[in-house]
């Protein structure tokens, strides 16, 4: 290639505040034969939005940008006024610095409205003419905000919650038929109780699924039978999901989308779509059952009946983050099924997650001594990677900017 862009650090993982270093690789005979008459390296970030307005049988894309990072140097011109430098190899370093106010990396959205926060450096070679296109060379990177506090309660988790914990709780009442009289079930899922979850550490949980059957007579009989509502005795009978509410807000047009991010905990049957950071083999399931009499009659009462789940989860998705077009909540999803018309318990328990990271200095860089939670990537789709959050379409679609994102 004629065009190549070197990082000194390539991780794809980076943080607001830090200076990204690298150097572009000009091959100068070939950039002259192709026709290109300057080069210039770009830092580009932006928060990006579009919500489609159906009219009858057509609709309109409004969209919406709020420009991060707009920042670019010419490296090179065919006249040779800015390097002095005509023929062989020519290496130029570049730097950029990330706003400190940067926003998570984030693509997400469906059914006609998307949204995105994309990071990229490029080098373009600019070749003049209407139907002559310029020559691209695109690196794309993912940006997390800052976080102190959160590094060290990922080291405090990576060596071993001794802390309290919370306990979020939902509660049904349901029966096996139409008629009759309800049984009780329950949820309880706990975890540290901190104000953020972190990214990459492992985060233990107890999830307990609690059922009591309606009044009955006791039958000794029934401590070895199933008895509605039976509570799962089997992980893969329990969904416990990642989940996240995005909403993208352009010219007075809200959409919101719920999309579903990873399996957690090892629970529930795999998905190849989902991932998993958490091996089956490391959950424990314990099930018990028990008689509660009534005051009056302990021949009288209900069996109470409980499964409990320990293990971990790992978080990799973009920290939860608002600004004025494109916004994301994140929610841990329980959901536990029983037989019978729509016996279902499920809830959506929000919750904050942080970046957990800090930058690293010049010199931790220089030595390779970086914390290895930035050897990490988000969980983001391919076209995120590959650049596609900055075609041309959306460059040249006319849409309001702000040069700087500021108090969203």
């Amino acid at each position: 290639m004629s065009i190549v862009l070197h990082l000194a650090d390539e991780r794809r993982l980076r943080v607001a505040g830090e200076t990204i270093h690298g150097e572009v690789e000009l091959h100068i005979p070939e950039i002259i034969k192709d026709g290109v008459e300057e080069v210039h390296v770009k830092f580009r970030g932006r928060v990006y939005a579009r919500v489609e307005q159906s009219l009858g049988t057509t609709s309109i894309p409004h969209h919406g940008n709020i420009y991060i990072a707009k920042d670019e140097i010419s490296v090179w011109n065919k006249s040779g006024s800015l390097t002095g430098h005509s023929g062989g190899t020519l290496w130029v370093p570049f730097q950029f610095v990330i706003p400190l106010d940067a926003k998570p990396s984030c693509a997400g959205g469906k059914w006609g409205a998307l949204g995105s926060v994309s990071y990229i450096i490029k080098a373009v070679g600019v070749r003049p003419g209407k139907t002559t296109k310029n020559r691209r060379v695109t690196k794309a990177f993912a940006v997390v905000p800052p976080d102190p506090a959160g590094s060290q309660l990922r080291e405090s988790l990576s060596a071993g919650w001794s802390g309290p914990f919370r306990t979020l709780s939902k509660s049904i009442a349901l029966r096996k038929g139409i008629w009759g009289s309800h049984s009780e079930a329950k949820i309880d899922l706990s975890y540290p109780d901190v104000p953020v979850l972190p990214l990459f550490a492992d985060i233990p949980f107890t999830l307990s699924i609690i059922t009591e059957t309606k009044e009955m007579k006791y039958d000794a009989a029934d401590q070895h039978k199933d008895v509605f509502p039976v509570p799962p005795s089997n992980a893969d009978n329990i969904t416990f999901l990642l989940r996240r509410k995005v909403e993208m807000k352009v010219n007075g047009l809200s959409e919101e989308r719920w999309e579903t991010l990873a399996q957690l905990g090892a629970l529930g049957k795999a998905s190849p779509e989902l991932s998993s950071e958490t091996n089956p083999r490391d959950v424990s399931l314990t099930s018990e059952k028990w008689w509660i009499p009534t005051e009056n009659d302990k021949q009288v009462g209900a069996w109470r009946q409980e499964t409990t789940i320990k293990s971990t989860f790992r978080l990799r998705s973009t920290p939860t983050f608002s600004t004025p077009v494109f916004s994301a909540r994140n929610y841990l999803h329980v959901k536990v099924d029983f037989p019978g018309m729509k016996n279902e318990i499920k809830e959506d328990f929000p919750i904050q997650i942080s970046s957990a990271v800090v930058a690293p200095t010049a010199k931790e860089v220089e030595v390779g001594d970086i914390d290895e939670a930035l050897e990490n990537n988000l969980d983001l789709s391919q076209p995120y990677w590959d650049g596609e959050m900055w075609n041309e379409k959306h460059e040249a679609s006319g849409l309001f900017k702000l040069n700087r994102l500021r108090g969203a």
